[in-house]
């Protein structure tokens, strides 16, 4: 199975491309959605979070992920306790779906997330897209999801680069004895212009849609 692994910083469109990428019917893994399930349903980690952050990122029973963002993200200290104890819950629910996906005879699995390199889920992919956007779309995206602009710039800045990103992943395929490409996939545009494009990389992963 061809695991490709996609990575982007917030605002540049990966949950699209992921969902681009549904349309050929490829097997998707969604970090994002892991986390949720994590902070809905996982009582451990729930706890650990109300020690280390205090109540107030709780609600009646999930995290509330907006309190514990106002705790993170202008705290880098604070951003790489909570990493720490998410990233392995993630993995392992990961490897749990990946495992899954094995055995049912997939092709190729997507696995989608904002620190994919620098939690070490990317040493299972055989190639890394990363999704890169304009500030000014990025900007503009998440002001429609209702985040100020202080905010995303604060979230922006607390996630990692294209540059970052691809020296990780190429000192990762040098320990790993192997050569894994790198995409770097412009989603700036229209949907059009984004659909067209994961079209041709899709193609060259070797299967065709």
């Amino acid at each position: 199975m061809r695991i490709v692994g996609l990575t982007g910083r917030i605002g540049s469109g990966k949950s699209a491309v992921s969902r681009w990428l549904a349309s050929y019917g490829v097997f998707a893994i969604d970090s994002d959605e892991l986390v949720q399930v994590l902070y809905d349903d996982d009582a451990v980690l729930q706890a650990q979070l109300r020690v280390r952050f205090g109540r107030q990122v709780m609600s009646s029973g999930p995290v509330d992920k907006v309190a514990l963002g106002a705790a993170v993200f202008s705290d880098p200290q604070a951003l790489a306790d909570l990493e720490a104890m998410v990233h392995p819950a993630v993995k392992r629910l990961r490897d749990q779906q990946l495992e899954e996906a094995r055995r049912r005879g997939v092709s190729v699995c997507v696995v989608e997330a904002i620190k994919l390199v620098e939690s070490g889920g990317s040493s299972d992919c055989d190639e890394l897209w990363i999704v890169v956007a304009d500030e000014r779309v990025q900007l503009e995206r998440l002001g429609g999801r209702g985040m100020t602009e202080t905010d995303a710039r604060r979230r922006l800045t607390a996630q990692g680069t294209v540059a970052t990103w691809s020296e990780q992943f190429l000192s990762e395929s040098a320990r790993l004895g192997r050569y894994r490409p790198i995409v770097i996939f412009d989603n700036s545009g229209t949907e059009d212009a984004g659909k067209a494009q994961v079209r041709r990389l899709w193609e060259g992963v070797g299967v065709s849609p």
